[in-house]
């Protein structure tokens, strides 16, 4: 039974969207402030009332005994009266009275208002010469001046309850546009939709493949990467200096450029020197992963897909095959770092003169071809050497929308 409720309430968590969540978070948070607040308002309001009465009833009391002193000390009926009456001129005073020394009353002036239920008695004693005289009493009425006060608290109460009404609403709202774009987003990515706990999950799965390991973290302390080197040999390199003229050359290389530039820009790699019949760039990472390798793979082959395009528009054939290598490189010395660079350029050549044009061969010392199957299907070529067949299908709907980006920002 235990379980069962508790495999109730994890799927009501799951079928609770993101501005559901968002909103009902706003909502408890608002409705916790105004829990915890609204007594210390309440009291405070009901502080300050008291303090108002108190005060009113402490002045009224002074005023009424200078007033009265000498009619009572003179025994002036009338003036005793009249002094009263001023009193109770005012809307809160409800009465009025003098009593004698002992206890009788001899004057008393009544406002016109009714009896209020929150009526408050004040009385102070008459003196003159350290002797009692008199003493004089007041009703107060302390219903007004209490309203006055709980107003204030009301008002916050409004206030309060509309904040919170509006902060949820626009939270919702608002959190609901982000997830409709990132849905929108997920959409046109290649995978499959499947229910996940929230869709910024989603995306994450899906754009997983492109979360490249690759050094962002150049402020660390160790400055050894696990460098791949990707290097592309144009086989007909010497043909295509005869065929073609300066003016042919420098555009179709000037494309070349613009392409790889693009392509890097994507996958996070660094443009390095060639050869004269290569171009290389390299993409690095803090260890050896195959999520790096599959980066560089994704890399490779994108490139290779919209250098295709680039030939057949401009009607030239271009024969070229990748190769990638790898190896632990430090960064410094700047000496060091450029001869394990070359190092890895002249095994990229050895291998290139004697592969195919058109194949994307990795040479990885790391992982077998059962272990790279995970990320993409090989067939062996030699000791530690894979030539790429393809990726999964979920994975090339991924790279053709990529390639579809950078045809249209580089060829159109």
């Amino acid at each position: 039974m235990f379980k069962n409720n508790c495999k109730k309430r994890q799927i009501m968590r799951r079928q609770l969207s993101m501005p559901q969540k968002t909103s009902v978070t706003v909502l408890c948070i608002c409705l916790l402030f105004g829990l915890f607040s609204w007594p210390l308002l309440f009291v405070q309001a009901d502080k300050l009332a008291q303090e108002s009465v108190s005060d009113m009833a402490t002045s009224t009391l002074s005023q009424l005994q200078e007033s009265i002193l000498t009619p009572l000390l003179r025994n002036d009926t009338i003036s005793q009266q009249v002094a009263l009456q001023r009193v109770t001129e005012d809307r809160h005073i409800l009465s009025a009275s003098l009593h004698g020394i002992d206890g009788e009353l001899m004057a008393q002036s009544t406002n016109t208002q009714s009896q209020s239920v929150d009526t408050k008695i004040f009385t102070a004693s008459i003196e003159f010469e350290n002797t009692q005289a008199g003493v004089i009493s007041i009703a107060i009425n302390s219903q007004p001046i209490f309203q006055k006060y709980h107003r204030i608290f009301i008002n916050w109460l409004l206030l309060w309850l509309s904040f919170t009404i509006l902060s949820t609403y626009i939270s919702y709202r608002f959190v609901d546009q982000i997830i409709l774009r990132i849905a929108r987003i997920s959409d046109r990515l290649p995978g499959k939709n499947e229910p996940l706990t929230d869709e910024i999950s989603t995306l994450e799965t899906k754009i997983q493949p492109l979360l490249s390991t690759s050094g962002e973290s150049s402020h660390e302390p160790n400055n050894r990467y696990f460098y791949s080197l990707i290097s592309a040999n144009i086989k007909n390199h010497q043909r295509l200096l005869k065929q073609l003229n300066k003016d042919n050359l420098d555009h179709l290389f000037e494309k070349l450029d613009y392409c790889i530039l693009r392509t890097l820009q994507l996958y996070g790699g660094d443009r390095v020197e060639g050869m004269e019949d290569s171009f290389c760039f390299t993409i690095r990472s803090t260890d050896c992963s195959k999520q790096h390798l599959l980066v560089c793979l994704m890399a490779v082959y994108t490139l290779q897909q919209l250098i295709e395009q680039l030939s057949k528009k401009l009607s030239i054939d271009l024969e070229i095959n990748w190769n990638i290598s790898s190896n632990d490189i430090e960064t410094s010395p700047h000496f060091w770092h450029e001869q394990s660079i070359l190092s890895l350029k002249k095994q990229n050549m050895e291998i290139a003169s004697r592969l195919q044009e058109g194949l994307i061969l990795l040479h990885c010392n790391q992982y077998n071809i059962d272990e790279l199957s995970s990320i993409a299907r090989f067939q062996s070529y030699d000791n530690h050497q894979f030539i790429l067949e393809g990726f999964s299908e979920n994975r090339m709907q991924l790279l053709h929308k990529q390639l579809e980006y950078l045809i249209r920002i580089c060829l159109d």
